[in-house]
């Protein structure tokens, strides 16, 4: 019996030791502080072309889906949105699945600015601290063209310590200064991996930024890395970014791509809860939908808002459609 009782108070500390263990809160996020630039200029779908029924079209569609926003950008203009409750376009989100192409936007930018010598080289050429072991012998391309869900946290991780180590700085830096700053966005936060050293922040989710913050990214992707005429990345590197991995994949540098869209160039980001942000290019437009999964009664089609813009813009509508855009792919409304 005696034994049974010492078993019983070990089983029993050892228990409290993994509720301690499991309960011990997550180390406060990494804030960088910055005060943001104005909104992009505010103008009339019909000065920029877009048929107001077709942008009232998405929204009914994306209000009776959780939606909490809805921002339409074109040309670097917002030309429509909506919001629902009390978010706005100034209102922090944590939109994790948007968070790893950041990784491949601070090493275009690390590109442009010479601090890597080419993308197909085995980081351990170029980054100190990185050994001839399994990591070091990955360059940066391989790392970000994975095409496995499960691998693009650990490349985006692991991409970003390169980055660290290449830069001297830490990952929150990195973004700050190559891409935040730049764009003129304002403060945000990143959950943390570990208290210090390289890896401290993670790359490959768990950011909160403005939601307005996110429309930058969109117009710096739409516009192939140029922002308000500020080139952050190498000419043709975003191109690169939106090409597929592979023959028949659906990714391009952690980025989603190869959807059944009117517009063929078609890109985007998605997070958890149906949340997106859709780019395209030949269009000049960004479209960001914000808010929570869709009831199972009302469904989802993919295609259905940012097929729904298009098809409200001029060109379209006027029967002048070009190459990228194919008509008969509208999502039936």
């Amino acid at each position: 019996m005696k034994k049974l009782g010492v078993l019983a108070v070990g089983a029993f500390a050892a228990l409290l030791g993994a509720v301690w263990w499991f309960s011990d809160p997550l180390p406060e996020p990494v804030t960088v502080t910055l005060t943001g630039g104005p909104a992009p200029p505010r103008i009339a779908p019909e000065e920029a072309g877009i048929d107001r029924v077709a942008l009232d079209e998405a929204a009914t569609y994306a209000g009776e889906r959780n939606t909490r926003a809805l921002v339409v950008a074109h040309n670097g203009h917002i030309v429509f949105e909506k919001y629902w409750g009390d978010t706005n376009y100034d209102t922090p989100v944590e939109l994790s699945g948007f968070v790893p192409v950041l990784v491949a936007l601070a090493a275009g930018s690390a590109v442009e600015d010479r601090l890597i010598p080419g993308l197909e080289q085995p980081m351990s050429n170029y980054v100190p601290g990185f050994a001839e072991g399994p990591s070091g012998k990955k360059s940066l391309k391989e790392l970000l063209s994975h095409d496995v869900a499960d691998d693009m946290g650990w490349s985006a991780n692991l991409a970003a310590e390169a980055l660290e180590r290449l830069t001297k700085q830490g990952y929150e830096t990195v973004v700050a200064e190559r891409l935040w700053k730049p764009m003129e966005g304002g403060t945000f936060s990143m959950a943390r991996r570990s208290a210090e050293g390289p890896g401290a922040v993670r790359a490959s989710c768990c950011m909160t930024a403005r939601l307005g913050d996110w429309m930058r990214v969109g117009e710096l992707l739409s516009r192939h890395g140029v922002f308000e005429g500020n080139e952050l990345v190498p000419p043709d590197f975003v191109t690169k970014m939106f090409t597929p991995v592979a023959k028949d994949a659906k990714r391009g540098w952690l980025v989603h791509v190869g959807g059944e869209f009117a517009a063929h160039d078609t890109v985007w980001l998605e997070s958890e809860g149906e949340q997106r942000l859709w780019v395209i290019p030949s269009r000049e437009l960004v479209i960001l939908r914000v808010g929570d999964a869709p009831s199972k009664d009302r469904g989802w089609t993919e295609a259905m808002i940012p097929d729904s813009v298009v098809r409200g813009m001029s060109a379209l509508r006027e029967g002048q459609a070009g190459q990228d855009v194919d008509p008969n792919r509208f999502a039936p409304h």
